[in-house]
């Protein structure tokens, strides 16, 4: 056996598929349908959650810092009009619009 076969495989066996070369495009549009249905199903969540406000901000915010508490004190104000208040569940601003909520 050659050295060339003994050469340990850099890339698994399952992701080879994208050094194949082109596929057929029903294998294209099979994956599109996929990230289609994902898209709908993610508005049919969102649809039921109602109105709401998506809050993203700085995790090295700490629970005394001004922008912080600008941040609890504006989650409960969305709270208090109706509108539910979405984060990327983070700590520093996403967990203080939260916690305001």
């Amino acid at each position: 056996m050659s050295k060339k076969h003994k050469i340990k495989r850099i890339i698994p066996a399952s992701t080879s598929v994208y050094l194949d070369g082109p596929k057929p495009r029903i294998n294209e549009l099979a994956f599109a349908w996929e990230i289609f249905w994902q898209f709908i199903k993610g508005f049919r969540h969102l649809h039921f959650i109602g109105p709401c406000i998506t809050v993203f901000g700085s995790a090295r915010f700490k629970e005394d810092h001004k922008y912080y508490q600008a941040a609890m004190h504006f989650g409960k104000h969305i709270a208090d009009l109706g509108f539910t208040t979405m984060t990327g569940g983070g700590p520093g601003i996403m967990e203080a619009a939260n916690r305001g909520a």
